[in-house]
């Protein structure tokens, strides 16, 4: 009957223990296979234990390479030391903001989390940053005013402050005037100290930097590795025995995650793909997770991923990749001029799709060379290819082939931007 609709389904056999454990954010007890990079962050951050400002430390690797996870364990351990009296004998102060700059992803946004943090605003702390603000915020300071509330609770209070900037590549703008400012407030200081341990998937964000905000930096470098099918068995088997209920996940089906998940060694990706097959052997009224659930998740969660990566592009870029689109499906000039059943386009008849969109979503187009830029981002992302014009072929000119389906982009995109 109807009513006992909780009733029945609390009383079916559970795939999930705590899908919590399954959760990117969550940070397990022990952390498999990265005993030398946690040595080495804890190396690097220890000096907090001393009264020493440690250096700035820039942490770079492919996504789902345990690089947020390991800084969050190291933090934890440190915070844990921090706490206890017997083994912080100097009674440092140390604090931790941590941030996504997929989210806050301006100068400012950076400095207001900051400040607005609750490692800062601790009741213990002298001259807190939200002290006189009784609506508990600081938006709509001047930057200038945000800065000296920054100085003077890491003054006072001869703090020790760690900023930790995730998905740091992602502070398009004002990255240089940031990584300038933070580290310079040290040498006003006379008492605490600033660092920061930036998060990235994408080394060339350093070359973003002027050589100004470079020697500003100081700072020290790590590379993740992707882990390997093995490395990726482990740390599924120890997400299952505590996520899962036992003998729910069968062999072959942690196999074939682990074989999956390999080819970019991403754990981030192996762990989704383990939750998207527990959830469809429950929603089928299975008992176990088997290699069957696990084709079947791969399809789901590779669109889920696409769709993510896509709607969180900017604006003008999920215009480009709009147009590439629309072009793939109804045949581009090459393949009119040569007859040959090819995906290929020029770049300048791209263009001028993405002129079109633009005008139709009533938005100036960029120029050629930010356009370019573009699409030299979507290569990077993979969600085209591209290539120089071979011989034969009069002048030289760029071929974009597009990376995944033409109709699924489109629609993503629809969505995102109310194309059409």
């Amino acid at each position: 009957m109807i009513e006992n609709l909780f009733e029945e389904e609390l009383g079916e056999r559970k795939i999930f223990r705590d899908m919590s454990i399954l959760s990117p954010h969550y940070v397990p007890p022990e952390l498999p296979h990265r005993d030398n990079e946690i040595r080495e962050v804890t190396r690097i951050i220890a000096p907090t234990l001393r009264r020493e400002k440690p250096n700035n430390l820039f942490i770079y690797g492919k996504t789902g390479t345990g690089k947020t996870c390991v800084v969050k364990y190291v933090i934890r351990k440190l915070e844990e030391f921090v706490k206890n009296p017997e083994k912080n004998l100097e009674n440092v102060i140390v604090k931790v903001v941590y941030m996504n700059c997929k989210i806050r992803n301006t100068k400012y946004q950076v400095l207001l989390k900051t400040l607005e943090d609750n490692a800062l605003n601790d009741p213990s702390l002298s001259n807190i940053p939200l002290a006189d603000r009784h609506d508990g915020s600081l938006k709509g300071m001047d930057p200038v005013d945000l800065y000296e509330r920054l100085f003077r609770v890491v003054e006072t209070n001869d703090m020790i402050l760690i900023i930790i900037l995730d998905e740091i590549d992602q502070v398009k703008k004002e990255l240089n005037d940031l990584l300038y400012i933070l580290p310079r407030i040290n040498d006003e200081l006379t008492s605490g100290s600033v660092s920061i341990i930036g998060i990235s998937n994408d080394m060339r964000v350093k070359k973003r930097l002027d050589p100004r905000s470079r020697s500003t930096l100081c700072e020290e470098e790590m590379i993740f590795k992707p882990y390997n099918a093995i490395q990726l068995m482990t740390i599924l088997r120890q997400r299952i025995k505590d996520g899962f209920h036992p003998d729910t996940v069968r062999e072959g089906a942690v196999r074939r995650i682990a074989a999956f998940a390999a080819q970019d060694g991403d754990a981030r990706y192996a762990l989704r793909l383990l939750q998207k097959a527990g959830e469809i052997a429950r929603s089928e009224g299975r008992d176990t997770v088997d290699i069957e659930e696990v084709g079947k998740a791969k399809e789901l969660v590779e669109k889920d991923i696409m769709a993510e990566a896509i709607s969180t592009l900017p604006e003008h870029q999920q215009i480009v990749i709009y147009s590439v689109a629309s072009l793939a499906l109804t045949g581009g000039m090459y393949k009119r001029l040569t007859g040959v059943s090819d995906n290929d386009l020029f770049t300048g008849e791209v263009y001028e799709a993405y002129e079109r969109n633009c005008k139709i979503l009533n938005t100036q187009p960029r120029t050629m060379r930010q356009f370019s830029e573009y699409l030299n981002e979507l290569e990077m992302l993979g969600f085209i290819t591209m290539r120089m014009s071979g011989k034969g072929q009069r002048g030289t000119t760029r071929f974009i082939r597009l990376g995944y389906p033409p109709e699924d982009i489109k629609q993503i995109v629809k969505q995102s931007l109310g194309l059409e």
